[in-house]
């Protein structure tokens, strides 16, 4: 097997996993929706009380999903209180200090609750270890809007330090698969392409991006996704995050 001298992580539902069941269930029409909204709603309700549950609701979803759309139009990044002063616009209230004040405490719940969801199993602490006994260096790239979150749960879960660069895509302005941000990783370790590889689960953000500076990838494919045509395969695929010491 080819040597690497350093493994490049994506962070979020690779290193650290997302468990949304730890989320308030909102009833949306019937249907039963796991959803940071519940929180949001009641700061937004301080300030602009005669607005329902109903209309925020819909603000709340479309925001988010215009949001990451003007994302991937140039894969840049924004700060998430760029997702809140959409909403606003949806809902015809005006960008104010009143209102600036309530986006970043909704910015604060909002992404409260989201780390509230995060769990770090053991198995991925032992096979950091594993790793960092090999002596392979260690670094990350995560696409996140709130980059005090990224570092929180590092810090909270004790891994900041097995990282030796840290790249969340809020500071870079650049997201996975744009070449900029995996190129900075690149320059920051002094290294070239074939010194590194990534590890993963998103396919267009990790595998595509990876691959298309030149740098070989492990595909965590948690779900048995089918590689769509005219995507070349990864250069490993495993179903979890454990299975990588197996290879590397």
């Amino acid at each position: 097997m080819k040597k690497y001298k350093a493994v490049i992580f994506d962070l979020f539902d690779t290193v650290i996993n997302f468990n949304r069941s730890h989320l308030t269930v909102v009833n949306v029409d019937g249907t039963g929706v796991r959803s940071t909204s519940v929180d949001v709603y009641k700061v937004f309700k301080k300030f602009y009380n005669n607005v329902d549950f109903g209309e925020f609701y819909k603000a709340f979803i479309e925001s988010f999903t215009e949001f990451n759309d003007i994302k991937r139009m140039e894969n840049r990044e924004f700060h998430n209180r760029e997702r809140f002063k959409i909403m606003l616009y949806m809902m015809n209230i005006e960008l104010n200090s009143h209102s600036n004040e309530m986006v970043e405490e909704m910015v604060s719940v909002h992404m409260k609750g989201l780390a509230s969801t995060t769990e770090f199993p053991e198995e991925h602490r032992s096979t950091l270890n594993i790793l960092r006994n090999k002596n392979y260096r260690l670094a990350l790239i995560s696409n996140f809007d709130h980059a005090p979150t990224a570092y929180g749960l590092l810090e909270k879960f004790g891994i900041k330090n097995y990282f030796e660069k840290i790249l969340i895509s809020v500071e870079i302005g650049w997201r996975k698969p744009k070449a900029d941000i995996f190129l900075k990783a690149y320059d920051l370790l002094k290294i070239r392409s074939n010194d590194a590889i990534f590890v993963g689960d998103n396919f267009e953000a990790d595998v595509i991006g990876s691959q298309s500076v030149g740098m070989d990838v492990i595909w965590i494919n948690k779900n048995g996704e089918k590689i769509k045509e005219g995507n070349s395969e990864p250069d490993y695929i495993v179903s979890n995050f454990a299975e990588i010491k197996c290879i590397l």
